[in-house]
């Protein structure tokens, strides 16, 4: 049974978080504790899981101070408000291993570069040992960009990339230069951070439905606007992420109905020769058939992902942008052919009217075997729309055809050969 001292410093440490992001006020007084024995250590970060549960061990309850609890409550709601769960990019593992170590690495990366000196507790006079983070008055285990040898204000999937690629980026030092993470037992900030389960994980009903978790980041990015309208400080990555959610930057519709109508454009300005209408020139020849010039309406093909992660109506607003361009330009029924993919591509279909697809599939995704099957279509496309949320591995070399990728998921990953167009606000 926790003593009422334990709960009067965890209730200390609460409001002490939400004084010092005032912003984060509603996320934090959401979190719902749920006091642990036994697991001193590996609770640590007073990790969370998607439900909005908190999981504190009342060791570390009793072991930490006041501010260092505070830190790692808004450490904790970040992960939770930024989707770091849903937007983890590994496999699924058990028990916890390597990928989901440089998954925890990453966001904490991306988290604690935004953090100014109110946000940290008191422990820089802590002496300095081989654990001490590069940005002081962190606790001794907050990983930091720099900590790691990275540019400060990149997202969580370009540090997990960088983690993951030895090689050197733009930006980044070279290796032998670069400070090391510790080589103790990696911390961790539980399902919260990646959606993989625990064993301190409790078979709780979720603190919050995912509907209430939507409104409640929507209740913070409306309070991180109204700071910025009264001149308050605010971290900038918080700001970015105020404005993605609130108010994307470029209206996905135009963007993707601009990147169709170039690619279009670049794929009708082949032009080849035909001999049905004679040629404007033969009058200066008489006696010589010359051919006429003709430009042909490109070939599409929309490559529809539709694996068990995709939600009907996102995917049913881009198919209605796509298929309203194309109709606009003049692709009819007999120059579209539809081909839908999750871990395998079905049979290429050419349609009369959109509302006839049946989609199939519904299983894993692989969208490498779908665009392998537009291409095996005889003539091949000019060009592939494929409507995805880039949670697929795709080929590592462009197909010699124009890709346009219509991302529905904004932690979803399209190829650096494609054309990316991300549907609706990023979160």
């Amino acid at each position: 049974m926790t003593s009422p001292d334990l709960w009067e410093k965890w209730s200390a440490a609460r409001v002490r978080a939400a004084h010092q992001a005032p912003y984060l006020a509603t996320a934090l007084l959401s979190l719902d504790p749920v006091m642990v024995t036994g697991t001193s250590g590996e609770l640590r970060r007073f990790p969370t899981d998607p439900g909005w549960h908190v999981y504190a061990g009342i060791e570390e309850l009793a072991r930490q101070s006041v501010p260092e609890v505070a830190f790692w409550l808004v450490h904790q709601v970040t992960h939770l408000l930024r989707a770091h769960a849903r937007r983890y990019p590994g496999g699924v593992l058990e028990p916890r291993r390597e990928e989901q170590h440089t998954w925890n690495l990453a966001t904490d990366a991306e988290i604690n570069d935004d953090l100014t000196p109110d946000l940290s507790p008191e422990t820089a006079t802590r002496p300095p040992d081989a654990t001490t983070p590069a940005r002081p008055g962190l606790p001794p285990d907050a990983t930091t960009p720099a900590r790691l040898g990275l540019p400060d204000g990149w997202t969580a999937e370009q540090y997990w990339h960088a983690l993951r690629d030895p090689a050197p980026q733009h930006g980044r030092p070279e290796h032998d230069s670069l400070p090391h993470p510790p080589t103790t037992t990696p911390a961790d900030c539980g399902s919260g951070c990646d959606g993989l389960p625990r064993a301190w994980d409790h078979d709780l009903p979720p603190a919050l439905s995912p509907t209430t978790a939507r409104l409640t980041a929507l209740d913070t990015a409306r309070r991180i606007r109204e700071r910025l309208n009264a001149q308050d400080d605010v971290p900038a990555g918080w700001r970015r992420w105020a404005d993605q959610l609130l108010e994307p930057s470029v209206n996905w519709r135009h963007h993707l109905s601009a990147r169709v109508r170039h690619g279009l454009t670049q794929a009708a300005g082949r032009v080849d020769y035909t001999y049905r209408r004679p040629s404007r020139r033969a009058a200066a020849l008489p006696g010589v058939v010359l051919p006429s010039l003709r430009q042909p309406l490109p070939s599409v093909t929309v490559l529809i992902d539709t694996s068990g992660s995709i939600t009907e109506t996102m995917l049913d607003q881009a198919l209605a942008e796509v298929t309203g361009v194309l109709r606009a330009v003049g692709i009819g029924r007999r120059l579209l052919t539809v081909i839908t993919c999750d871990a395998r591509a079905y049979r290429p279909r050419t349609l009369t009217r959109i509302s006839d697809l049946h989609l199939d599939g519904g299983g894993g995704t692989d969208l490498r075997a779908g665009l392998a099957a537009a291409l095996a279509t005889r003539p091949p496309p000019d060009l592939i729309i494929a409507i995805t949320d880039g949670r697929t591995p795709w080929p590592h070399h462009p197909p010699g055809t124009r890709v346009i990728v219509a991302l529905l998921d904004p932690a979803g990953r399209a190829p650096e050969w494609a054309e990316t167009v991300r549907v609706g606000g990023t979160s």
